[in-house]
């Protein structure tokens, strides 16, 4: 166990001081051309009174989910299966999908 903690510290030491020793000139001078854009700052609104606003849902995704459930035939495990997906969707995105 010795030699192996050894042998791994050497090849360790060895990966990590090799650029230093030998020096890294070839990555050095091809990231010394590389070109920098700058990308302007997006502007945000100043207050939250300019947000958009969203219209409330009318109904809650677990109303939609009890009434999408009803409509499932009592053996319909793909329905079942269907409805909680969309459910999932609808947690997420906040609107039922169609």
């Amino acid at each position: 166990m010795r030699n192996a903690l050894i042998c791994a510290g050497t090849m360790l030491a060895l990966l990590l001081l090799w650029p230093i020793v030998f020096g890294g000139g070839a990555a050095s001078s091809a990231s010394a051309s590389t070109v920098t854009i700058p990308i302007p700052p997006r502007a945000y609104p100043s207050s939250l009174a300019a947000l958009p606003k969203i219209a409330p849902a009318t109904e809650s995704c677990a109303a939609t989910r009890v009434r999408a459930a009803e409509a499932c035939s009592a053996g319909d495990t793909a329905c079942g299966h269907a409805v909680a997906d969309a459910f999932d969707v609808c947690e997420a995105k906040g609107m039922w999908p169609s």
